[in-house]
Parts: structure tokens; C-alpha cells; sequence
């Protein structure tokens, strides 16, 4: 492999190893899996570089990338333990944990407004948490979360808009967006 191409891939994985990491562990995976699937990844473009000739938006290849090998992980890890392995995208419940900085208020309302925020979004379903994610956390558009998430464009709109809708019934929402904003 070229030294060029070699310090590009190197620099790829500087600037998206900790998104991807941590988009990996919202989708339920354990801290060794997600590392193994993000190695995987990145080896996989080793092996034929000139994919990255023809990636346009490299972050949003980079995720969809990683959310398929993790499925793919968790379907051979299901026939490991014997049941179907017709697993699909919706089988991977997505979570987000919430992170306040310490120095923003005291710890006992930190506490408070964490878990107020964690109970508004578990009165989402697991894809409307991972499109909240997606749209908020890692910027994604519309095009490219629809596929991630393997559905249509207006498919995902309307997923999001619900999103949006439920989590506007709750005071807490607009600390919430804030949140996911920043």
C-alpha cells in the first residue's frame, strides 16, 4: 500500500474512530465488538483503496459500513447461540446515553435532568432514538440516514417528524435538542 494512500486511511480513522465508536455503542454493542467492527472496516478499505475513489461522503460510508458489519455480527452471534439468523436492521435496539459536563451544574440536578432526558427518550422507539442520533449527533441528512437505516427518504422524514412530534409533548424536549445539538 502506498504511503500516501496509507496516511490517508490513517487520517480517516483519526477523525471518525470516535464517532463511529460511539455510534456503535448506542446500538447496543459492547466496547470490544464495536472496535472489532470499526478494525474491520478500515481493514476492508486497506484491502482495496480505491474505494475511496469513489466515496463522495466518506463519514456517511463510514457509518453505514459499520452499522452493516455490526449486523452482520450480531447475526452470526445469534446462530452461534442457535436461534434464526434472519436478523434484520430493526432487530438492534438503539440507545443513547446521555453525558452532561460536570461543570454546567451540580450534581445533584445533573442527576435530576439526566434521567428526566434518558425517560423522554425512552418514550421513543429504538429507530426514532437512532434517528434522533443520526440527524443530531452525526449531521447525517436525510438521504444518507434513510440509508443507513435501510428505508425511503420519505420514509425517514416521517420517522423523524414523529420523533420530533412525541418529544415535543415533553417540557424537557427543548433541553433535549439542545442537548443533542451541542
Amino acid at each position: 500500500m502506498a504511503k500516501q494512500i496509507e496516511k490517508e486511511i490513517g487520517h480517516l480513522y483519526k477523525t471518525y474512530a470516535n464517532d463511529l465508536f460511539s455510534y456503535a455503542l448506542n446500538l447496543g454493542f459492547d466496547r470490544d465488538i464495536s472496535m472489532d467492527a470499526i478494525h474491520d472496516v478500515f481493514y476492508k478499505i486497506c484491502l482495496d483503496e480505491k474505494v475511496l475513489n469513489k466515496i463522495d461522503h466518506i463519514r456517511f460510508y463510514l457509518l453505514r459500513a459499520l452499522k452493516n458489519r455490526l449486523l452482520d455480527i450480531y447475526k452470526q452471534k445469534k446462530e452461534t447461540v442457535g436461534l434464526p439468523s434472519e436478523s434484520t436492521i430493526d432487530d438492534i435496539p438503539f440507545t443513547i446515553h446521555v453525558t452532561i459536563e460536570d461543570l454546567m451544574i451540580k450534581a445533584e440536578e445533573q442527576e435530576m435532568i439526566r434521567s428526566k432526558v434518558e425517560q423522554l427518550l425512552e418514550s421513543l422507539t429504538d429507530r426514532q432514538r437512532e434517528i434522533i442520533y443520526l440527524r443530531y449527533s452525526q449531521e447525517c441528512d436525510y438521504e444518507e440516514i434513510a440509508q443507513i437505516m435501510q428505508i425511503t427518504v420519505p420514509a425517514c422524514r416521517k420517522l423523524f417528524h414523529k420523533a420530533l412530534a412525541k418529544l415535543k409533548k415533553n417540557p424537557y424536549s427543548a433541553f433535549l435538542l439542545f442537548l443533542l445539538i451541542n
